[in-house]
């Protein structure tokens, strides 16, 4: 998946993604939401079927990473899911 940072500045981080889909986004906003250090997430689109995702970030620390912590949770959430359907699949 293709991103285009349209904002990096030290609290805040706007990125569009070249997707129509949000579920990605929206798995991320998810994710920063339930941190303390954040003060605002969200997904935007412009049109539903012609716009694509962007996500803005406000954050009391260095947004870029408070979102990489957020995406290496996330990336770990989804390693033990994988681990454990691969465990029940035997």
């Amino acid at each position: 998946m293709k991103i285009k940072v349209l904002k990096d500045e030290s609290k805040e981080l706007t990125i569009e993604f070249e997707t129509k889909d949000t579920t990605i986004p929206d798995l991320i906003v998810s994710e920063l939401l339930d941190n303390d250090d954040v003060d605002f997430a969200g997904v935007a689109k412009d049109h539903p079927e012609t716009g694509n995702a962007v996500l803005t970030l406000k954050s009391k620390k260095k947004a870029k990473d408070v979102l990489l912590k957020a995406i290496e949770s996330l990336d770990e959430q989804f390693a033990s899911l994988k681990t454990q359907v691969s465990k029940k699949g035997k």
